[in-house]
């Protein structure tokens, strides 16, 4: 079964890399996984990528000309629409100084070089597991925020009603008015003011 995304479309994973052994490695290794994967060799091509088509997690080189495996990461938690995008940093680095480090960044979890295939997919599947949750809670808040501007509109309405409803007792007997209003068939006014043109 292909590791899905958000609906049913495969999950769609950024490798980011300079060095194109590693990025074959890891995209031949995810594809055959099921994942949708597309590739960057530097921070800023990156960066571009995330933009133009936002993936469900990046797999994020440390060390790179350029912009950094770090300064990669700082800048996606500094945007808000990238700010939960799980993002994995691989390092062939003495991993508890880079962790420290990629932490302060913003990183979600480590992968140390050479890569260790199981550990590969266990990550990749954890992050995604909680990116859908995070998505879940942003759809139901959109759903919500829905419901919250439906119901300040019925409460608006039912304002104005109440206005004319004040308005209207002022030139009728209450209770014309009263079935004027509560009426569910707004045409009930129609006989009104034929009443009144014939007065």
């Amino acid at each position: 079964v292909n590791p899905v995304g958000e609906g049913t479309r495969p999950a769609r994973v950024l490798v980011v890399d300079d060095t194109p052994h590693n990025v074959k490695l890891l995209a031949d290794l995810l594809s055959v996984k099921g994942y949708a994967v597309t590739t960057a060799v530097n921070g800023e091509e990156a960066l571009a990528k995330v933009a133009a088509e936002p993936p469900d997690i990046v797999l994020l080189d440390v060390m790179m000309p350029g912009l950094s495996g770090y300064a990669v990461c700082e800048r996606l938690r500094a945007d808000p629409q990238t700010a939960l995008l799980p993002i994995v940093l691989v390092t062939s680095l003495d991993p508890q100084q880079e962790r420290v480090k990629g932490i302060d960044a913003g990183a979600d979890d480590f992968l140390s070089k050479p890569i260790n295939q199981p550990e590969l997919f266990a990550r990749v599947r954890s992050l995604l597991r909680v990116k859908a949750l995070q998505d879940e809670v942003r759809r139901q808040a959109a759903v919500l925020q829905r419901w919250n501007a439906e119901l300040e509109e019925r409460v608006r309405e039912q304002v104005a009603q109440l206005e004319r409803m004040g308005q209207l007792k002022r030139f009728f007997a209450p209770s014309v008015a009263d079935a004027i209003v509560s009426a569910a068939d707004k045409s009930i006014l129609a006989p009104h003011r034929r009443e009144i043109c014939y007065v």
